[in-house]
């Protein structure tokens, strides 16, 4: 049994649902989050459908022993295989992929750009959601083979920043030159966590973080049960990682997070 008190769960394959958490941590600053990054395996686009479902299955069970009251996938490429699992969880499990493709909907644009991890983009899950939630639009996805891993390995470090140009310039050209598309998804958790280098290098092109719809889309479900942490105090940021609990110390603090509790190791499922 949920209680206002529970925490909410947050998974991703490694630091891109740290622009989740902060979202959340911004709409919702007395909630207590739980966080769970799988440093170890990342990036799980490069992995097979299989892998994905048994790593996400062993965060599940990691989730449940927490108690959480939701759980939100912040990972686009767990996110397309979530109606293999979301029965497994006794908690609501909320999808970013789902998130990104109703916060589409409502734009006054037509065409749409998806850049995601390879896994993600040959799945369609951006293209056919966002195609039954506004028809009207056209969407053309592109899988970055690196960028995510280059994003995990280099954030908040300035000798790394020409490295995650570089990707990114590499990915984007073609949607925004060629394709002329108006706005773009970020359809990678990774990606928002560098928002700055995507506008230096794209000024102009509008961008799409499913992160603030998938915190309002939590927000609705806690007001609508009664489970909403209406207590005085700040929320709490657990952090664990199956990777280093020093390198995930370090970027939480240069992506804004705060406050962050404790950051602790988790170990890895070994594949």
């Amino acid at each position: 049994m949920f209680s206002k008190e529970s925490p909410i769960g947050i998974i991703d394959s490694g630091i891109g649902g740290f622009s989740v958490a902060r979202k959340v941590q911004k709409l919702l600053p007395r909630e207590n989050l739980v966080y769970l990054g799988d440093g170890a395996n990342t990036p799980y686009g490069n992995h097979t459908a299989e892998e994905i479902l048994t790593m996400t299955r062993y965060m599940l069970r990691f989730m449940e022993e927490k108690g959480v009251k939701a759980l939100l996938v912040a990972c686009n490429t767990i996110s397309c295989l979530i109606d293999q699992y979301r029965d497994e969880m006794s908690c609501p499990v909320l999808s970013v992929v789902q998130a990104g493709a109703d916060a589409v909907k409502d734009l006054d644009v037509h065409k749409v750009g998806v850049i995601s991890t390879c896994f993600t983009a040959s799945t369609h899950c951006y293209p056919d959601l966002i195609g039954k939630a506004a028809p009207d639009k056209v969407v053309i996805s592109h899988g970055c083979p690196d960028l995510a891993n280059v994003v995990e390995r280099n954030v908040g470090r300035p000798e790394g920043q020409a490295l995650i140009d570089a990707d990114v310039q590499k990915n984007l050209e073609g949607l925004v030159r060629d394709e002329q598309i108006e706005c773009c998804v970020l359809g990678c958790t990774h990606y928002p966590l560098v928002e700055e280098n995507i506008h230096r290098l794209f000024p102009g092109l509008r961008l799409l973080d499913p992160a603030e719809q998938m915190a309002k889309d939590v927000l609705a479900y806690l007001e609508r049960d009664g489970l909403v942490n209406d207590g005085p105090q700040p929320g709490r940021l657990d952090i664990f990682t199956t990777g280093s609990a020093e390198e995930y110390t370090m970027k939480a603090e240069k992506v804004g997070l705060d406050p962050v509790t404790s950051v602790q190791f988790y170990p890895p499922m070994k594949l």
